[in-house]
């Protein structure tokens, strides 16, 4: 057991440096999110409204150490996600398997956005977005694998990967064992209702409950750094223990 130490005031290069991405030969995923104190990745079917101006810097700042950030399609239209500002900004993906994606959403055109689908996508709505303008990617025939996905960043040379949500999309990369790092922000509200948690959907297999710790849990994080903001708002970051540690 051991108490958290009260956050010293950290200054914007302080908190890149802490916050920066490992060095890896491979793709970094790291899930970056949201949540309330009992667990909701929600309030009113959005995640927007839980974050406060410290999480808000977060989320910017992993999109500055970003190659690329990706995104269910549906989340990015209900948060209006905005297209790349500039050539700087990091790749967008827009995943959907079901390519139930408005044509007039504006970021579906920009050229530094991806749609990352799969082959058994319907043929009508593919052909609408291709005539618009937009660019697909097919990582799965009737699923959108997440390691496909992470291949076919890779070749294009994106390696430092924001995953943004969301909770299905999060659920699917961790059920593929494709996430490496979690950056929390808890918020300080309780949120009730039946809001997702931050990965639903996709299951972990139990492991052996007589193994020892951590090898008889489903997916092992190690927390890195937490820290903390006048509002209340809490930061970790997590990054995936291996059963070998």
């Amino acid at each position: 057991m051991f108490l958290m130490q009260k956050a010293t005031d950290l200054t914007a290069s302080e908190l890149a440096e802490l916050l920066a991405y490992p060095t890896s030969a491979g793709p970094v995923v790291r899930a970056t999110f949201v949540s309330t104190i009992d667990g909701a990745a929600t309030v009113d079917g959005r995640s927007g409204v839980l974050g406060g101006d410290g999480d808000r810097h977060v989320f910017l700042l992993m999109r500055t150490l970003s190659d690329t950030v990706v995104v269910g399609a549906r989340t990015a239209v209900i948060e209006n996600y905005k297209a790349p500002a500039d050539d700087n900004a990091p790749v967008m993906v827009l995943a959907s398997r079901s390519l139930d994606i408005p044509v007039d959403y504006l970021p579906v055109t920009h050229p530094r956005v991806l749609i990352a689908t799969c082959t058994s996508a319907p043929a009508d709505r593919r052909r609408r977005l291709i005539d618009a303008g937009a660019t697909l990617i097919d990582c799965g025939d009737v699923d959108l694998d997440p390691r496909r996905l992470l291949d076919e960043l890779g070749t294009r040379g994106l390696r430092r990967i924001d995953l943004e949500g969301g909770p299905r999309l999060f659920a699917s990369f961790v059920a593929a064992g494709a996430v490496d790092e979690l950056i929390l922000t808890t918020s300080p509200t309780l949120g009730l209702g039946d809001a997702p948690r931050i990965a639903h959907g996709a299951t972990l297999p139990l492991p052996d409950q007589d193994l020892p710790l951590p090898d008889r849990l489903p997916y092992p994080m190690s927390l890195v750094r937490q820290f903390g903001d006048d509002d209340g708002y809490l930061y970790s970051l997590w990054s995936r223990r291996s059963r070998a540690d």
